[in-house]
């Protein structure tokens, strides 16, 4: 108890002295600033023009720096973009018949959405290649991603087909 009256003694004693310190420090930064306003108004009266060129030379600066900024960025139009800053070039998913079985179709050729143009022979050759590597009645998913680590292309390979037996 006796500590609770303590810390309500000195929380009441800052506050007595936290009040009057900031309101004298209030009223001298107002007092700076009015000052600062008038000597600055004064000024642009007797040459207008030249913080007119001045302000319009900050301006032009500033959304140029924006504009760069803009071209700069490793964030691409996706809105779920993370923009990271070393992202792989492309992915390998190995999908197995359970996979496959629980999502639905959204590719017919190989290669689905994205702005993925490949040279016919290097087609065929990862085709091959992801065959090989795709899992018994299951798919390998060759995914292609831009600097910002976003997809820009997929390319999907049904691996073999399990032959199943006929019992007569």
């Amino acid at each position: 108890a006796v500590d609770v009256v303590i810390l309500i003694a000195v929380i009441a004693a800052f506050g007595i002295l936290l009040f009057p310190t900031i309101k004298c420090i209030s009223l001298k930064v107002i007092e700076f600033i009015e000052a600062a306003y008038d000597l600055v108004r004064d000024e642009m009266m007797i040459s207008p023009m030249i913080y007119g060129s001045i302000g319009l030379g900050f301006s032009c600066s500033a959304i140029a720096a924006w504009i760069l900024l803009l071209c700069t960025t490793r964030k691409c139009g996706n809105p779920h973009c993370k923009g990271l800053n070393k992202a792989t070039e492309f992915d390998i998913q190995l999908e197995t018949e359970e996979c496959v079985k629980n999502l639905s179709p959204t590719v017919k050729d190989g290669v689905s959405k994205g702005l993925l143009q490949l040279l016919h022979n290097r087609h065929k050759e990862l085709e091959a290649e992801l065959k090989r590597l795709a899992p018994v009645n299951g798919r390998a998913v060759l995914v292609f991603r831009a600097k910002c680590g976003c997809s820009v292309g997929r390319l999907e390979v049904p691996g073999l087909k399990k032959q199943r037996k006929i019992k007569k």
